[in-house]
């Protein structure tokens, strides 16, 4: 791989060549600005010992292995920072902070979606339009793992009596469920649970309050 720094000692040499300098023999350079100090090749150039197009002196991540595609730094690629790199990761869109696996996918019991805004209307069970909208992400995520399954789990607010509550998030998260499989998830990789007024996120003392608690999560199984 000739890198610039190469191509622009060549450019010098040929024109020294063609003004009638001499420009072979012991100690020539092909990289005449290559920084002092730095690891070189037998051409005065800097080392590309793994030929990832970074050298050496720049290269955080050395023997990485042939076609693997690499950033600035000469590491291989995690497009989510999981720690998995793109090339062997199985879930390369893990959200972000998930414990992930030696796949790259999220451990048993990770929760990899909280939309805290995904509310239902007051005491009622059918998926909202606009919580169709804030489902969609969490679909193309299933979908974009396929290995995956997880349990949804509906929540409501302080409203009502505990029992009455247990009952209607999961009938909440049981209407989420026969959704996200008419969209194409398979409902093999759905489970479904209720935990009433548990967990609240934020105070029920204001509707705005009691609205963010009206949700489901979705964690891995």
């Amino acid at each position: 791989m000739i890198g610039p720094r190469r191509l622009a000692g060549l450019a010098l040499l040929c024109a020294a060549a063609l003004a009638g300098c001499e420009t072979t023999g012991e100690g020539a350079s092909l990289c005449l600005d290559a920084p002092p100090g730095i690891p070189l090749d037998p051409d005065g150039c800097p080392l590309y010992s793994d030929a990832d197009a970074v050298p050496d002196y720049e290269d955080k991540c050395p023997g990485t292995a042939p076609g693997v595609p690499v950033d600035a730094n000469g590491c291989p690629v995690d497009a989510d920072a999981d720690g998995v790199a793109n090339l062997g990761d199985s879930c390369p869109d893990t959200p972000s902070g998930a414990s992930v696996d030696a796949r790259g996918c999220p451990l048993v019991g990770e929760r990899i979606a909280i939309v805290t805004n995904l509310n239902f209307d007051f005491d009622r069970t059918k998926v909202r339009d606009d919580v169709k909208k804030r489902l969609s992400r969490v679909i193309r995520l299933l979908k974009e793992m396929p290995d995956i399954d997880v349990e949804i789990v509906g929540f409501t607010d302080d409203v009502g009596s505990k029992a009455y509550n247990l009952d209607l998030s999961l009938r909440r998260a049981e209407s989420v469920r026969d959704y996200m499989v008419a969209q194409g998830i398979d409902r093999r990789r759905l489970s479904v649970a209720g935990r009433g007024m548990a967990d609240a996120l934020v105070s029920n003392s204001t509707p705005e309050g009691r609205a963010v608690n009206r949700r489901v999560e979705f964690v891995v199984r």
